[in-house]
């Protein structure tokens, strides 16, 4: 009887149960590396944020479909939706002008590529693929006339996920 209660008990514990772990956080990957991959800028007028603005380096988000250029994800807040009118908005890296930049739309929107918010603009910008040393060193800047310019710094980089 006792070996039969032993025998009951292993069977249970085998396909009785599940792994604590199973069911645990398991991070979204592509999400940790959007922030990693993220700089923050604002402009302000009189101590208050008139245009607030993230910009993502995609090539640090996935190498893989964003390896032939250097792309940036670029979303925009403003409660003045004049900004977005008229080409005012200009992206530069390193003093150079992008091969394309475009909104992305709803239809657009993917995995990686949505906004945080639904009031937010957002755009694609590419640029020529830059050499190892110099995307070390990158700094997007974008200049909206008439308000002032934000700088993206994207020389110091984050630690790798160890996951």
């Amino acid at each position: 009887m006792k070996h039969f209660s032993m025998i009951c008990f292993a069977i249970f514990i085998f396909f009785g149960c599940t792994s604590y772990y199973e069911d645990t956080y398991k991070p979204d990957i592509i999400f940790e590396k959007k922030i990693q991959a993220s700089r923050k800028g604002e402009i302000l007028k009189n101590k208050k944020p008139i245009l607030v603005a993230v910009a993502i380096h995609l090539n640090e988000v996935d190498n893989v479909i964003y390896g032939g250029r250097e792309y940036f994800f670029v979303e925009i807040f403003s409660e003045n939706k004049g900004i977005f009118l008229n080409d005012m908005i200009e992206f530069t890296l390193f003093g150079k002008t992008p091969i394309w930049s475009r909104e992305i739309t709803r239809d657009d929107f993917d995995e990686i590529l949505h906004p945080s918010n639904k009031w937010s603009k957002t755009f694609l910008v590419a640029f020529e693929k830059l050499d190892p040393l110099a995307s070390r060193d990158a700094k997007l800047m974008m200049k909206v006339y008439d308000l002032g310019q934000i700088v993206f710094d994207f020389a110091y980089q984050a630690t790798p996920m160890q996951i």
